[in-house]
């Protein structure tokens, strides 16, 4: 026999042997095994542990209405709208509001963060702007040193200009 705990395409012997639905022959083979795997005895073990727990365990009871209102439930959200239901699933969030609340904030700034990333090469460029020599007309530059002379006050104007 094949070792269930290293060949896992015999595993399911171990459960069998466990929940007791081996056939008497290979209970018999299964546990001559089980003498000489101290692997094979550990899990077993283990797994009477869960069987035990759960044969010990007490399900809630549940209340004598819970049918007629699961039943009511059903055929309410059958009468929704496929529109309304489809549009639930979206904008419903999957976890309550409190627990998702703060991610909001988060996803907002990394938004901003990404669009800032993405907008700051478009700026960069902006910023540095490239003069033509061949667009320059001295006249006209001669002319706004003048009116830049007229419109600062005396008060401003370097010492000596005057």
């Amino acid at each position: 026999m094949n070792c269930p705990a290293k060949y896992k395409q015999d595993a399911g012997i171990l459960l069998d042997y466990c929940a007791q639905a081996l056939p008497p022959m290979q209970i018999a083979e299964f546990e001559s095994h089980l003498g000489q795997c101290p692997d094979c005895t550990r899990i077993v073990a283990a797994q009477k542990q869960v069987w035990s727990a759960l044969d010990a365990w007490t399900p809630v009871e549940v209340t004598s209405n819970f049918d007629a209102r699961l039943y009511a439930r059903i055929a309410e959200e059958q009468t929704v709208p496929a529109w309304r239901a489809w549009l639930g699933r979206i904008f419903q969030p999957p976890v309550p509001y409190s627990l998702w609340k703060a991610a909001v904030p988060v996803a907002a700034c990394a938004a901003l963060a990404v669009g800032l990333f993405i907008r700051m090469p478009d700026v960069q460029h902006a910023a540095q702007p490239q003069l033509r020599a061949d667009k320059i007309d001295i006249e006209q530059v001669e002319q706004a040193l003048q009116d830049i002379d007229i419109l600062t006050p005396a008060a401003q104007a370097p010492v000596g200009s005057m």
